[in-house]
């Protein structure tokens, strides 16, 4: 009887044991950022449009297409333009003929002066009339004003259109910004120069690198925040004009940092606590430790107080346990 209930005893206080996963607390050289959201600006951007109005005769492009500075995007119909042009070219043979004329006869005393600053004043007049026609020539024909991507494209052959109407979107991509702000408290961390990690919903384990190019001067005066602009290589286009992006700040290391699991930290609105695993004769018994958190990054947490160094703290099994309680480690986590 006396046997049987001591064996009843040990497996009772075999039950009440909590099997845990644990790790220990460890030193690293913490590599801190500052954390903000970011917007991807297009560098130079513009929607191409006429100085005329015209009728679109041809488009030369795609939506979406790589063009290069100068390269034609559309053609308005110029046709009238060109015969008004060849109609002042040959007004310019006889004003020409008759402007020599005149000058020879007026060198000779054989023609008034009135008659040759007329004939001059028409050689000019049609002269100018020529390079309007040819300018305006010029401009029905619609270029692209700087090397980038092509958007969306808002017309369509045979539409007429007036200045200002918008032909097609284009963008400079490679290089790209990405404007962020940070509080004021925090701007004299950085620095033109320092180099920022930028990653997006789409791929978010992809980390593209850029630098920071420009500290705005002006503070909001409501959020007290300032404007920060980073310059991107963009060679596989992954940043596009408009996108949401998730900006780090790079910060210099802070050496010897005590260092846990993310899953050993209890969040409480009292406070963080993690579960800190000791022996005690031949039990494991986990207690409470309340703890100040650092940043978190690669699963990993920084404790700013609380905890040394070489310290077992429970990773799982966490919602069983009580201040006190005695544990079974079922597993160490030694590569975290």
């Amino acid at each position: 009887y006396i046997a049987s209930k001591l064996k009843q005893a040990q497996m009772m206080h075999g039950a009440l044991k909590v099997y845990v996963s644990v790790a220990y607390s460890k030193l690293e050289n913490w590599q801190p950022y500052l954390e903000s959201i970011g917007n991807v600006v297009s560098i130079d951007s513009v929607n191409t449009t006429t100085q005329v109005s015209g009728q679109i005769e041809k488009i030369y492009f795609d939506s979406g297409q790589a063009v290069k500075k100068g390269q034609i995007l559309a053609k308005l119909d110029d046709s009238t333009q060109k015969a008004q042009l060849e109609q002042y070219k040959a007004q310019l043979i006889l004003d020409e003929f008759n402007y020599t004329q005149y000058k020879q006869l007026y060198e000779k005393n054989a023609s008034s002066k009135a008659s040759y600053i007329q004939s001059l004043s028409a050689l000019k007049q049609t002269q100018a009339l020529i390079a309007q026609t040819q300018s305006i020539i010029d401009k029905m024909t619609i270029k692209a004003p700087f090397s980038g991507i092509l958007g969306m494209r808002y017309v369509s052959v045979g539409q007429y259109v007036n200045p200002g109407k918008a032909i097609v979107s284009l963008y400079t991509i490679d290089p790209i910004y990405v404007d962020f702000t940070l509080p004021q408290n925090d701007l004299e961390k950085i620095s033109v120069g320092q180099k920022i990690e930028i990653h997006t919903d789409s791929d978010p384990d992809k980390t593209i690198i850029g630098t920071i190019k420009t500290i705005s001067i002006n503070i909001n005066n409501i959020s007290r925040n300032a404007t920060i602009r980073a310059i991107v290589n963009n060679k596989d286009n992954l940043l596009k004009p408009g996108m949401f992006v998730k900006v780090n700040i790079i910060l210099p290391k802070i050496p010897n940092m005590v260092v846990v699991p993310t899953l050993a930290i209890t969040y409480n609105p009292y406070g963080n606590f993690v579960y800190v695993v000791t022996k005690k004769g031949n039990e494991y018994i986990a207690n409470t430790v309340y703890v100040q958190t650092g940043q978190t990054q690669n699963n990993k947490v920084v404790i700013l107080k609380g905890l040394k160094s070489g310290q077992m703290v429970v990773t799982q099994g966490q919602l069983k346990l009580r201040n006190g309680s005695s544990v079974i480690i079922e597993s160490i986590d030694k590569d975290y």
